[in-house]
């Protein structure tokens, strides 16, 4: 998000407290005040950090592919791949921000094997301007695959797309636009607003590395490099601001730990300018049912994001689907605000591959031979 709406939504919070338009019977309004000017005090402190235009964020980037990087396009055992997530955070404290993206990929693009394709879009709105991002991008990626028996892969992969941006600065209130007693909104901004949207390019690139020994072990190693174009974001007359450059790294794996249970540890670090994000955390896979081609199992997982959030993880594998569902329990600065109360996630992936043939444990026999 730019820099210019944070600053209106931290001088809007701030005037609403030091103006004293909430002011009824003293003794009650001075301590109403208080604790909200303690509250606004940590709500600056903590959106502070988005002084830059920053990218959007998954807890649950384990089962949102195409958004690790370009790298995972076609990295998959299967024939295509299907993946959506709806995220919505901060509810308790402002107007909800939300998040909703699709993706879609094949691993052997019209019959090539190795060559893969893939489509990522996401729309995210976010606070009182209605801060719109809609991205949409095509992507391709190779794999060679190596070692004995094949349990090796390498893919490289590389993504073009466009965002376009908006907002409705009539969301926003100002400084200006308090006459010292209470809001009128018939007072000008003072703001000037040279465009209310606008639309970048986008470049990224990415690779990854895995490891299949075995149907219930593997390990996978990757990293993606996004905004490579450094795209200037800015609706107001001045100088935009850059969007700076986006590199992640993940380490996603799986061992058994036992007849029925597999563990899953995995971990996300992003760095972005001058801030970075530490996901980490383990899945407990409990398995339901795993023949002849059907697989069937539950999970359990506890994940952390450093200085931020601890999330719980619940899902679901039914053969081709994997369904998700998480909630973050917020950790940071904010909790005064927040009450704890940060985001929740849904995820549904589909995996289209062709299956052998069920066995046929009994025959008919004919009445007549």
């Amino acid at each position: 998000m730019s820099k210019q709406v944070w600053h209106c939504l931290v001088s809007r919070l701030s005037h609403e407290v030091h103006s004293g338009t909430m002011r009824g019977i003293d003794p009650v309004w001075h301590h109403i005040r208080d604790r909200m000017r303690s509250c606004v005090f940590v709500l600056a402190c903590c959106l502070a950090t988005y002084n830059h235009a920053q990218d959007i964020h998954f807890s649950q980037f384990f089962n949102a592919p195409l958004a690790l990087g370009p790298g995972t396009i076609g990295a998959f055992d299967g024939d295509y791949r299907f993946n959506g997530i709806f995220r919505q955070q901060w509810r308790a404290v402002t107007v909800p921000y939300r998040t909703l993206a699709f993706g879609g990929d094949a691993a052997h693009f019209a019959g090539v094997k190795g060559l893969g394709l893939g489509a990522w879009l996401f729309n995210d709105r976010a606070g009182d301007s209605r801060l719109n991002q809609f991205h949409f991008s095509l992507g391709t990626s190779w794999t060679q695959r190596f070692g004995t028996n094949q349990d090796h892969a390498l893919t490289g992969g590389i993504q073009f797309g466009l965002t376009s941006l908006s907002l409705d600065p009539g969301g926003l209130t100002f400084d200006s636009q308090y006459n010292g007693y209470y809001f009128d909104p018939d007072r000008a901004s003072g703001e000037q607003f040279a465009r209310s949207a606008l639309v970048h390019t986008d470049l990224h690139v990415g690779a990854i590395y895995r490891y299949r020994p075995a149907a219930r072990t593997s390990l996978q190693v990757g990293f993606g490099l996004f905004n490579l174009t450094t795209p200037t974001i800015g609706f107001l007359g001045s100088a935009g601001v850059p969007l700076d450059r986006r590199s992640t790294f993940h380490i996603l794996s799986q061992f058994p730990i036992s007849d029925k249970l597999d563990l899953l540890p995995m971990l996300q670090y992003m760095t972005q300018g001058p801030f970075n994000e530490l996901d980490l955390g383990s899945n407990l896979r409990y398995i339901l049912l795993d023949r002849y081609g059907l697989n069937r199992a539950v999970l359990l997982g506890l994940h952390y994001r450093a200085v931020d959030a601890g999330y719980l993880y619940a899902g679901l594998e039914y053969d081709d689907w994997t369904f998700g569902l998480s909630y973050d329990i917020n950790t940071s600065d904010l909790v005064p605000a927040s009450r704890n109360r940060g985001a929740i996630e849904f995820a549904v992936l589909r995996i289209l591959r062709k299956r052998p043939s069920v066995p046929v444990q009994f025959k008919a026999c004919p009445t007549q031979l």
